[in-house]
């Protein structure tokens, strides 16, 4: 069955990658570059990175686990990237070393450097890409410094500097940004890292959810559009903090030689559900699509969308063999439950939309129940189901199951 399409050709757009930890290394003449390397002297104790949309701040202590005086060169990786399509570099390939890009990556990232509250002087440095199966001979250059450190002595250097997330579109309606850090590059020093936090701090509230559950996904019904958040480690906390309208999501790990990379990601798609519920779509954009595109702030969204996406669209009603298909249970739990658990968030607003949806939801439940509609629309669109028999015209509370009660009574506020 064609739900919906749209007519655009593909983009695929990856900004300015640099997040990661500083790694141990040397600068290798015959190579051209840096290489990272183990150190079996100095330990990275712990670290603590904060990430923002638009930059990054990274606190590192560092221990000489010696009796000796140690100098050690250290390298943090930059992985440059401008796509804006097919002829792009591959991250496996190399891009020109010319002083006009070093000049731009230099003035993009504004990396800055301090040891022990001085600053400290980074030489941006190309990579030496001797093992092209690791990331860090993935990226493109290296911000390069070097620490000497007295016998026994802790060092802190705090790595500030600009970034933005990595971004995707499609023609179809499909978007996503991703932040990552690099912690891999970390396991090149002695021992493990005893404690690595992490703190993302985001403007989009779709990060939280008041019924957090790990990964989990949010459908904005005025907006059309479904958020999907996903994290490569499942995060200690997440609050939303009102006063600074942001979401703060935190992340504890500790005794760690990390062997893969942390990443948060959201992905967004055009005025439809998650994948993992065509059920839920089928019935709420088919048998819902008449009473919502009455609403003029449904139309206008839509029509705003198709605008900015230069596309077409064409719904078709539901084919009578699919809705058959569909059991009471499958009904409730793919299409009430799912609706419910992923739309009547706390940042779903009280609208005429959420109305529209909220009421259908509320009736639906009813409906399994084999409740007698007054109302002859409602007889008219579950009478479409093959579960639905209506029975009764008379239905309470204690008719219901808790969690049926839970939902009514929470849906009813949107109405």
């Amino acid at each position: 069955m064609k739900k919906a399409f749209l007519i655009a050709l593909a983009l695929i757009c990856t900004l300015f990658s640099v997040f990661a930890d500083d790694g141990h290394g040397y600068v290798n003449p015959t190579l051209g570059g840096f290489v990272i390397q183990n150190s079996t002297a100095i330990e990275m104790t712990d670290e603590v990175v904060e990430i923002w949309e638009d930059h990054v701040k990274v606190t590192f202590h560092f221990t000489n686990l010696t009796d000796e005086p140690q100098k050690v060169t250290v390298g943090f990786p930059v992985k440059w990237e401008e796509r804006t399509g097919v002829g792009s570099h591959g991250e496996d390939q190399s891009i020109d070393d010319t002083p006009e890009l070093r000049a731009k990556i230099e003035d993009f990232y504004k990396f800055k450097s301090t040891c022990n509250g001085k600053a400290l002087s980074r030489k941006l440095i190309a990579n030496a890409r001797e093992n092209p199966e690791t990331y860090e001979d993935k990226c493109d250059f290296w911000f390069v410094t070097e620490l000497t450190f007295a016998p026994k002595q802790v060092l802190e250097v705090i790595d500030e500097y600009n970034h933005g997330p990595s971004s995707w579109s499609d023609s179809i309606g499909w978007g996503g940004r991703t932040w990552e850090y690099v912690l891999t590059t970390g396991s090149s020093w002695a021992n493990v890292i005893k404690s690595a936090t992490i703190i993302f701090h985001s403007k989009l509230k779709e990060f939280c959810w008041e019924s957090y559950k790990y990964p989990f996904t949010i459908w904005m019904l005025d907006d059309m559009s479904y958020y999907s958040c996903s994290f490569s480690y499942e995060p200690k906390s997440i609050v939303y903090d009102k006063a600074k309208d942001e979401t703060v999501i935190t992340w504890v790990l500790k005794n760690i030689k990390p062997e893969k990379n942390w990443k948060a990601s959201i992905t967004t798609s055009l005025f439809r559900v998650p994948l993992e519920s065509s059920a839920a779509y089928d019935v709420i954009v088919n048998v819902l699509w008449n009473e919502l595109i009455k609403i003029p702030e449904y139309k206008e969204v839509l029509d705003r969308k198709m605008m900015e996406k230069s596309v077409t669209y064409s719904v078709n009603y539901l084919e009578k063999e699919l809705i058959l298909k569909l059991t009471a249970e499958e009904f409730y739990k793919d299409v009430v439950v799912f609706t419910y658990e992923r739309a009547f968030t706390e940042f779903q607003p009280k609208t005429k939309v959420a109305s529209t949806y909220a009421q259908f939801l509320i009736n639906s439940i009813y409906a399994l129940h084999g409740y007698k509609f007054k109302n002859e629309k409602w007889t008219n669109i579950f009478s479409r189901f093959s579960w639905y028999k209506p029975e009764t015209s008379s239905i309470s509370e204690k008719d219901f199951s808790v969690e049926e009660n839970v939902i009514i009574k929470r849906l009813q506020a949107f109405r």
